[in-house]
């Protein structure tokens, strides 16, 4: 029994001996582990963004996150159901491999420093630096690849003439599904950068798209459209609160808002004025109006009714330039007054009637002359005219003083003279009323004899004198 018994002892010697050499060996072993786990690399339990790095050298963990990262894969749903997926590759994203390294670099020294026995596990989200290759990704997300249904498009709200309102409104904008490719990338960009703060190596990430992918209308609360529509109604009140009375001397014609309301065309957007009635309504004032070029009937001192065919002395409108002038005045939405844009203008009217009391008449048959101002005879006089022969008879007709001049000389080649007045008026084709001293008297047949002159009317002196201080140019003479 006492050998048994000693034999058990020594058995348990050996026992507690291996015992206690194998844990020492395990103990050097784990500190070796340890040892060797923590020595240029991660260390232990770690991870990067939810990615195991653990026991990895910075090159090999580097490696592992480029990889997870280009791998990421990229959902997109639209209308809960997936209608495309691709990876960060696809798309051209890559991280800063140089940026990347430097953070893993600093990441293991910070490990090494605060190395521990037993570690605990831990997830590090560290700085980093997203490359994108733009023409890649806008390739990567054209429209094209988002599903091959039909897209609607989205309506702009518009500017429309309400017949009722007699005024512009505003009609709603609807948006439709186009996709706006700008937009998405813009929208894609800025959805991955969130999803990178916290998920950045995370296997997959999904994207929802909605109306920050589609095309906009504009929309009804757009200021530009506002500004717009406001400015059209400015228009149109414009428009129909003008008036434009034309003044001819004492008489007027008006021009009214409802007749001029009544040339307003509205084409979509655009306000304008019917240009053809505009110009009906101005070609009936220059029939009405117009005194020169056509035939005048004129009461003479005699108190009889002449015809005067070359009727060269009066007004004439400027019918373009009236179009242009009064387009320019229905804008302004105020009551205008003004003439009328003239062509050719005489020196005062009322009304149709071009003299208004201020006149020279002459009648050669009776070769006399009458001037009259403001409706009162000035004088009247006999005069000489030209002689009743081809190339030297005064014109019959109506014209304007051309201009005055005191003193003159009369010079002709063909007739072979040259003589000096003291008052010259021309009033056409080198006729002109002048003194003539050579003359021993005025009226009668004399004009008919050697006294007639080249066509120009012969004055006493005294008369001429008077004649020449009374007008200016411009004033008109009748000759019948």
């Amino acid at each position: 029994m006492s050998e048994e018994k000693k034999i058990s002892r020594k058995t348990l010697k050996i026992i507690l001996g291996v015992c206690i050499g194998a844990m020492a060996a395990l103990t050097v072993g784990f500190f070796a582990y340890i040892h060797i786990a923590d020595t240029n690399t991660l260390g232990r339990k770690i991870s990067i963004y939810g990615l195991d790095v653990s026991r990895l050298s910075t090159a090999d963990a580097k490696q592992k996150i480029l990889t997870a990262f280009q791998n990421k894969k990229i959902v997109f749903q639209e209308n809960g159901q997936e209608v495309y997926s691709l990876t960060l590759k696809d798309m051209g994203y890559s991280l800063d491999e140089s940026d990347l390294e430097v953070q893993l670099t600093e990441l293991q020294k910070k490990r090494e420093a605060n190395r521990k026995i037993f570690a605990k596990q831990e997830n590090v989200n560290i700085s980093y630096k997203v490359n994108r290759n733009t023409e890649q990704e806008k390739t990567a997300l054209a429209a094209e690849h988002f599903g091959d249904r039909e897209r609607t498009a989205s309506t702009d709200a518009s500017i429309q003439y309400d017949d009722q309102k007699r005024e512009f409104t505003l009609t709603s904008e609807s948006q439709g599904d186009e996709i706006d490719e700008s937009r998405l990338l813009s929208f894609v960009d800025q959805t991955l950068d969130a999803d990178f703060t916290s998920g950045l190596l995370d296997e997959e990430a999904r994207i929802t798209m909605g109306t920050e992918c589609y095309k906009l209308p504009q929309t009804s609360a757009d200021e530009e459209m506002q500004n717009k529509l406001a400015a059209l109604n400015e228009q149109l009140k414009k428009y129909r609160s003008t008036t434009i009375t034309y003044t001819f001397g004492n008489t007027t014609e008006v021009l009214d808002s409802q007749t001029i309301d009544s040339w307003i065309t509205i084409d979509g957007e655009n306000i304008g004025i019917d240009q053809e009635a505009a110009k009906a309504y101005i070609q009936n004032l220059a029939n009405t109006y117009n005194t020169i070029y056509v035939p005048r009937t004129f009461h003479t001192s005699y108190g009889n009714d002449v015809t005067i065919s070359g009727n060269e002395y009066g007004f004439q409108i400027d019918q373009d330039g009236e179009l242009a002038q009064l387009l320019e005045d229905l804008k302004s939405g105020t009551a205008v007054s003004r003439d009328p844009v003239y062509s050719i203008q005489g020196m005062q009217r009322n009304g149709t009637d071009d003299l208004a009391g201020s006149y020279i008449e002459v009648s050669l048959d009776n070769q006399h002359l009458w001037l009259y101002k403001d409706g009162a005879l000035v004088t009247e006089t006999d005069i000489v005219s030209g002689a009743p022969t081809k190339g030297r008879e005064t014109y019959r007709g109506a014209w304007p003083i051309a201009y005055k001049a005191s003193p003159f000389e009369l010079s002709s080649e063909e007739y072979g003279y040259n003589v000096k007045v003291n008052y010259w008026m021309p009033f056409v084709y080198g006729q002109g009323l002048h003194d003539a001293s050579w003359q021993s008297s005025f009226g009668g047949n004399r004009y008919k004899s050697g006294a007639g002159s080249h066509g120009c009317i012969n004055l006493p002196e005294d008369q001429a004198a008077l004649i020449y201080n009374t007008i200016d140019g411009g004033y008109p003479i009748i000759i019948y």
